[in-house]
Parts: C-alpha cells; structure tokens; sequence
C-alpha cells in the first residue's frame, strides 16, 4: 500500500510540474507579445496661418493592435514672434474605407470618440505617407505640403 502511495505521490508531483511548465511557458510569450506592442511615427511640417510652420508627430500603434492609439506633438514653430510652441495629444484613432472624393481612401480619424473640432483626419496615401485632410474629409485644396512621412 505505502508502494502505491509514494507512486501516486510522484506522479502527482510530476504533472503538477510539467503543469506548472506548461504554464510559464505560456505566461511568457502572452506577456512579451503584449509587452512588444509596435509603433508607427510618421512626422512632418504642415503650414500654419500665423506662424512659420507646425513641425507634427504623429506615432500610432500598429493597425494590427486591438487598441488603436496614438501620441501627437504639435510645435508651432515661431508662433507670434514668442517662439516655438509645444501641443501634446493623446487618445484613440479610427480606421476607415472610403471618402467623399474616394471609395477606396483609407483614412486615419483622431479622436472619433470627441467633439469634432478635437478630431483630425488623415488619408493613408502609401506605406510611408499620410496627407492631412479637411474637416469634412476632404483633400485640402492647396500647393502647400500637407504630407507627414513615416520615420
């Protein structure tokens, strides 16, 4: 009896670590691949009524996350003749297809979750570049640059 007692013992203890292995294990690749979550920056000038340019950042998670979000820096560059001016914002982004002028557009919303004049828009125009569009999400009539690039 006391033979298949330490048996079932060992064997217990056995699976209980092999468990336990197993659980490690998977605890570690949910971690790192959370804990590795990748970020896209594209950044550029885009003209400015009454400064001399507004140097933007603009870093987002991958599209392939499960939250999208994004960090932007806004400088306004020599603002009033007081220098540079630093605007910081943060919050959640929107994929989507489509725009007045394209059906096949993929465009980038900032803040879809907030008061319009807090959302911006942008076009996905290649891999490397995005183009900054109006309110109504349309393309801004202009010869000026409108254009962040990936870094």
């Amino acid at each position: 009896m006391k033979q298949l007692t330490l048996v079932t013992v060992a064997l217990l203890i056995t699976i209980s670590y092999s468990c336990n292995q197993s659980a490690k294990k998977s605890g570690t690749a949910n971690t790192t691949e959370t804990a590795t979550e990748q970020y896209i920056t594209y950044s550029g000038t885009l003209p400015c009524a009454d400064c001399s340019g507004i140097l933007t950042k603009l870093t987002i998670t991958s599209p392939d996350s499960i939250v999208h979000h994004f960090k932007m820096t806004e400088t306004y560059q020599g603002l009033n003749n007081k220098g540079d001016q630093d605007f910081n914002s943060e919050g959640i982004y929107l994929i989507t297809k489509g725009s007045v002028n394209d059906p096949n557009a993929i465009i980038i919303t900032l803040n879809p979750d907030k008061d319009k004049n807090l959302q911006r828009y942008y076009q996905k125009i290649s891999e490397d570049e995005l183009r900054m569009l109006d309110m109504d999400q349309k393309a801004i009539p202009s010869n000026l640059n409108y254009s962040l690039k990936k870094q």
